[in-house]
């Protein structure tokens, strides 16, 4: 086999599941000798193809990273969204974010603008819960029965006291955010952090996403955004619309945003 494809192969273990890996996981993987992978991997460690990270385990690297923006797609898909979201962050001096969903039912943060605070927002290629996030409940109104039902086939993940957990109730917030195209949760998923989305198509009219705003919970009235919000939304739409092609998802890496249990500021003290 051409060494150019025992290097491809290297690569291509990588994936949304697979995001980092040892060397004996990627000979396990590729199918290749422990010594061949050993040889391999240095020289695309030495080229900046991959890093280990803080564990040991090898991760795509930041140069292969920097190569990959240069895909068209991605640029156009940048060059489409960032100056409304930048817009709306000038407007707002709030966080703000656009998500992608995936086909296999996850809603991944793909842009962010704002003072993010690791402990409020998901950052870059981190997936959000559906129930107790505002673009997760975005996906669910606006997605696919298949969806819904994979959500409501197990018990939901109560992160406050105000994650919305019994499959009732969900349903009755599904109802108000398909009528209104938009979805609100507050404290829900970090119990002072409050967020707001609106539901972006991309391509055909197909669901793309979602853009949102985050704001520190109490702290803004979410009805001072809604406008802003749903005409960002709207526009980001229209501009995705009109491409010729229907835009991919690119996010920077990938994890599930999990944020530090605390203390739940709605709950009585003692």
């Amino acid at each position: 086999m051409p060494v150019q494809d025992k290097i491809l192969q290297i690569l291509g273990a990588f994936s949304i599941e697979r995001p980092s890996l040892t060397l004996s996981e990627l000979s396990r993987i590729t199918g290749l000798p422990a010594s061949t992978v050993h040889r391999l991997v240095a020289h695309l460690s030495a080229w900046g193809a991959l890093e280990r990270d803080e564990r040991g385990r090898y991760v795509i690297g930041l140069r292969l990273w920097q190569v990959g923006t240069l895909s068209p797609r991605s640029y156009e898909q940048r060059a489409l969204v960032v100056p409304f979201l930048e817009q709306l962050f000038l407007d707002t001096r709030q966080q703000v974010a656009l998500s992608a969903f995936h086909p296999d039912g996850q809603v991944v943060v793909e842009q962010h603008l704002g003072w993010r605070d690791v402990d409020q927002f998901a950052g870059i290629g981190e997936r959000l819960p559906l129930h107790a996030s505002s673009p997760g409940l975005i996906l669910l109104a606006f997605g696919s029965a298949e969806v819904r039902r994979s959500v409501s086939a197990g018990a939901l993940r109560r992160y406050t006291s105000r994650t919305v957990v019994d499959a009732t109730a969900l349903a009755r917030v599904l109802e108000k955010v398909r009528s209104t195209s938009i979805a609100i949760s507050e404290g829900a998923l970090v119990a002072s952090t409050s967020s707001m989305s609106a539901p972006v198509f991309g391509h055909r009219g197909k669901l793309y996403g979602a853009v949102t705003i985050v704001w520190t919970r109490d702290a803004a009235d979410p009805a001072d955004f809604e406008d802003r919000l749903r005409s960002t939304a709207n526009r980001i739409s229209a501009a995705m619309g009109e491409t010729s092609h229907e835009p991919l998802p690119h996010p920077v890496r990938r994890g599930l945003f999990n944020p530090p249990h605390r203390a739940d500021a709605s709950r009585p003290r003692e």
